[in-house]
């Protein structure tokens, strides 16, 4: 089997839903995951996508996902709150989170937002672009497992610490979601399933040298030196530390934890707080337009606007279908058989 594998996106999502529910999630709980892992494919980000499914199973196999754990407010304000996931499934906190965030927003301005002692959130970019779905500004910042190396450091010591950031526009919803490092863990993921070499000094082996194998890829570099790990430094210091759940500090420290745990911040802006929307989408849009209309360096086709090539994307694989790697079809395959369920219907592509 050498081709990708083309699955419909309510295929993949009945599938993910169904093994996860085999492994005793709630039927919402395995829909929120099953809904954040689709859109992450759909969007042609594809190392958040069903290539996570395999690890989900072997954090729950590990009993660091509490299959009956339901997010309760251990901090309530009316513009900030703290929403303790208790070491739950991350989409169901962070979709939760969002929307308490919005609520609040509309009814004070501004709402501040941590979920704390959750586990894999996702692509962060999907709760961002549903709080601009509400017609609120969004800024979302992640914390996680230590994947990335401090600027400097030949080991891990950071996480990718990635962020979003969303507004609506004219023409929809502008995201931004990006990581902190050279390149997402995703990525890397992505790679050993089509056996893709990596870019130049983006990653590390075990050893803390350079590589372009994924396969040896152990260790992450930061975007920008020194930028990129000063981002994620700050960002765990205002998710975690914040929300008294800190992730590196006890990596690596004393207590050397290995238990896989994430937080999430979320900020959510009404902007009618601020002025008439349709006069802000109009200007957002504006820009938009000039700044896509601006003399091209030669190699360019066309200027593209944050989350531009990814809506593209999702209209061509809503259409078409998400391809599957031949590889991660096989591991499909497996887990399906050993969960009981069915594979999504495909066709070769």
């Amino acid at each position: 089997m050498s081709e990708n594998i083309i699955v419909s996106h309510d295929e993949l999502r009945r599938f993910i839903s169904d093994v996860l529910a085999a492994q005793g999630a709630s039927e919402s709980d395995a829909g929120a995951v099953a809904d954040g892992l689709v859109w992450a494919n759909l969007r042609g980000v594809d190392g958040h996508g069903v290539s996570r499914l395999p690890n989900y199973l072997n954090i729950l196999k590990r009993g660091e996902i509490d299959l009956k754990a339901r997010p309760k407010l251990t901090h309530d304000r009316p513009a900030s709150f703290v929403l303790d996931s208790f070491f739950g499934f991350g989409p169901v906190a962070c979709m939760q989170a969002a929307a308490l965030a919005v609520e609040r927003a509309k009814n004070i301005g501004v709402c501040f937002g941590l979920v704390r002692e959750t586990t894999h959130t996702g692509a962060i970019g999907r709760y961002a672009q549903w709080i601009a779905q509400q017609h609120c500004a969004a800024l979302v910042l992640g914390a996680g497992p230590a994947l990335m190396a401090y600027h400097g450091a030949r080991v891990r010591s950071m996480a990718t610490s990635p962020v979003a950031i969303a507004v609506p526009t004219g023409d929809g919803v502008r995201l931004l979601d990006m990581a902190t490092s050279t390149i997402s863990n995703g990525k890397i993921l992505q790679a050993k399933q089509t056996g893709t070499p990596l870019p130049p000094d983006t990653v590390l082996t075990a050893a803390g040298e350079p590589t372009t194998d994924p396969n040896k890829a152990e260790i992450l570099l930061p975007l920008g030196g020194p930028k990129g790990s000063g981002l994620g430094f700050m960002f765990e210091m205002l998710t975690s530390v914040l929300a008294a759940a800190p992730i590196q500090a006890r990596a690596l420290g004393p207590e050397q934890r290995q238990r896989h745990v994430a937080n999430l911040a979320v900020l959510a802006i009404d902007i009618e707080n601020f002025r008439p929307l349709a006069d802000f989408e109009s200007d957002a849009a504006a820009l938009g337009t000039i700044v896509k209309a601006l003399p091209r360096q030669a190699g360019f086709d066309e200027i593209t606007l944050p989350g531009e090539r990814s809506s593209r994307t999702e209209v061509l694989r809503k259409k078409s279908g998400i391809p599957i790697p031949a590889k991660l079809w096989e591991e499909l395959e497996r887990i399906a058989a050993a969960n009981g369920v069915t594979l999504p219907a495909s066709r070769s592509g």
